[in-house]
């Protein structure tokens, strides 16, 4: 009789774990990518600075500039987007495995929009790629925070 109390006992615990436990919300593939993109939005990772690491044009690899050795973009978890240029504007993926910014260049005063295909993304690298109308140029970046 009292292994059978000690196993109700036992039961009753275990269903109470399982029931009062928070559960992880399952998030989808794209929200994924905007995570690993631009953070999650929680404490301390609310922005994901990507720092230029190597181009390729037509698969040919690209002499970065000292210049562009220090380039960085900025995506922030709200869709803001900063680069080391001084540029603002806004950042979206849309679909998955497509990167949309909308720039505001503030030493010429533009707007210009550009549309990339994410290659690759993880927590350390992002590969991009555009794809113009006479070449494709593949855009390397690494995590920098």
């Amino acid at each position: 009789m009292i292994k059978f109390k000690h196993l109700i006992l036992f039961i009753s615990f275990i269903s109470f774990l399982a029931f009062s436990c928070k559960k992880d919300e399952v998030v989808s593939e794209l929200q994924f990518q905007k995570h690993l993109l631009a953070g999650t939005g929680s404490y301390q990772n609310t922005q994901h600075v990507w720092k230029l690491d190597s181009i390729l044009v037509d698969d040919k690899p690209v002499i970065l500039t000292d210049v562009q050795k220090l380039y960085k973009k900025t995506f922030v978890y709200d869709g803001v987007y900063l680069d080391t240029e001084k540029n603002e504007g806004q950042w979206d993926i849309p679909e998955l495995n497509k990167l949309k910014q909308k720039i505001y260049y503030k030493l010429t005063n533009k707007i210009d929009s550009t549309s990339y295909e994410i290659i690759s993304i993880n927590a350390a690298r992002l590969k991009l790629r555009v794809n113009g109308a006479k070449s494709k140029t593949d855009y390397s970046f690494i995590i920098s925070n």
